[in-house]
């Protein structure tokens, strides 16, 4: 499967008023939304798994992107269809002389699906690759917001679990022993802006029904598959 068709990713010019608690403004004339970072206290990270998951607007997005890729995918089915229709025929001769007249049917018509399949393959990639850079955006200037809003002076990205069932999963466990690159063992409850960045996001970047104009209950979303602590895969048909 093609990397860009995994949102990520797919999780905004942001915020509301973000209080880290024990925070404290400086003493220095600063723009009124920045504060001073407590000693100890100028990194942070979040759980960019948790972001992807908990941002609705992701969870929407990959829901579209599917939505659409199976509507493209549907003409393709009457193709396999007769494919395999003529497959059993040229089955059923097997024992007769060759027919060159259905194999060479069966062959293009392998062919068509195969040509038609990869071209629809392509819009969805470049669907997902326009999907994940917005998201990227959203989430970017969400901890940008954020960060200066309470003071940190470097705020670290991290994949790790989303609940207490796969905190228990070797696969999450493996995961983190082949850390691409720093991997917090530990962080300090205080440290962790997750939930904020969710918050902020989740507020700025509501999904909207284009046909109502009203924003969308992502609940009521058919859940998609995912691998433990990973963002939403798109489904494939």
């Amino acid at each position: 499967m093609n990397s860009r068709y995994v949102l990520v990713a797919t999780a905004g010019a942001i915020l509301g008023a973000v209080v880290v608690s024990g925070a404290s403004p400086s003493s220095h004339a600063k723009p009124a939304d920045e504060t001073k970072a407590d000693a100890g206290q100028k990194s942070a990270v979040f759980n960019m798994a948790s972001v992807m998951r908990d941002f609705n607007q992701a969870k929407y997005q990959v829901w579209v992107l599917n939505q659409k890729r199976s509507e493209r995918h549907q003409p393709l089915q009457a193709l396999r269809e007769e494919h395999a229709k003529l497959e059993t025929k040229l089955r059923e001769k097997l024992n007769q002389p060759k027919d060159s007249e259905l194999t060479k049917q069966v062959q293009d018509l392998a062919r068509q699906i195969e040509d038609k399949n990869r071209e629809l393959d392509k819009q969805t990639n470049d669907d997902a690759s326009i999907i994940i850079t917005d998201l990227y955006d959203m989430i970017k200037a969400a901890v940008d917001t954020t960060a200066k809003k309470n003071g940190f002076q470097i705020v670290f990205a991290y994949p790790d679990a989303s609940t207490a069932e796969e905190l228990k999963s070797p696969y999450i466990k493996e995961l983190k022993l082949k850390p691409p690159a720093a991997q917090p063992f530990y962080v300090a409850p205080e440290a962790d802006i997750t939930a904020r960045v969710i918050e902020v996001l989740n507020e700025k970047h509501p999904p909207i029904d284009p046909n109502t104009g009203q924003p969308i209950d992502v609940s009521t979303i058919p859940s998609l598959p995912a691998q433990p602590g990973a963002p939403p895969r798109p489904m494939m048909p």
